[in-house]
């Protein structure tokens, strides 16, 4: 297929071919719905991830307007939707023990990701506020633009970590 057919998931599919990603989402699609085991999410994790991010970059260059506290509440109805399903895409009491232990690893990565990306990027933060010597208002924003960061990181990394997972198991292990 060439680079111009191709749909933007099968682009990001190529970025991480490493994973797997593209056969396990075949194989997914060809079982009968009854069969599936997982819903993995896929990319949609990094959908709120990314609004977070630039959220963020956005609060750290000006003063937000208010307006934009509004994509907050955007960013909350996808991080909603994803930790309603959980990062298995189904309840945890349904959990085997292989799936238990799998989303305990989840949020034991996110944590460990989060704990020191806050500790890096605090000291940073910090210090351009120590440095521009910002307002109240620059301040108030950018923690805002962090708490929302931080909301839609905790809900997402876990279901991105264990599409990441499922994809690199063995058939045995299913």
């Amino acid at each position: 297929m060439s680079a111009k057919h191709k749909t933007i998931l099968q682009r990001m599919d190529t970025l991480v071919w490493w994973t797997n990603a593209s056969e396990r989402v075949q194989c997914d699609m060809t079982m009968d719905s009854n069969e599936r085991r997982y819903y993995s999410m896929r990319w949609l994790p990094l959908m709120p991830m990314a609004l977070g991010t630039a959220l963020i970059f956005y609060a750290i260059t000006t003063t937000l307007p208010h307006f934009i506290y509004g994509l907050g509440g955007a960013i909350t109805v996808i991080v909603s939707a994803i930790a309603i399903n959980g990062p298995l895409g189904k309840p945890a009491i349904e959990d085997d023990e292989r799936e238990a232990a799998l989303r305990k690893n989840a949020f034991l990565f996110c944590m460990a990701f989060l704990a020191m990306s806050n500790i890096i990027g605090e000291s940073f933060i910090l210090l351009t506020i120590a440095e521009k010597g910002w307002g109240r208002e620059h301040v108030i924003g950018l923690a805002f633009a962090l708490f929302i960061a931080n909301a839609a990181y905790f809900v997402s990394l876990p279901t991105l970590y264990v599409s990441w997972k499922l994809t690199t198991l063995s058939e045995d292990e299913l």
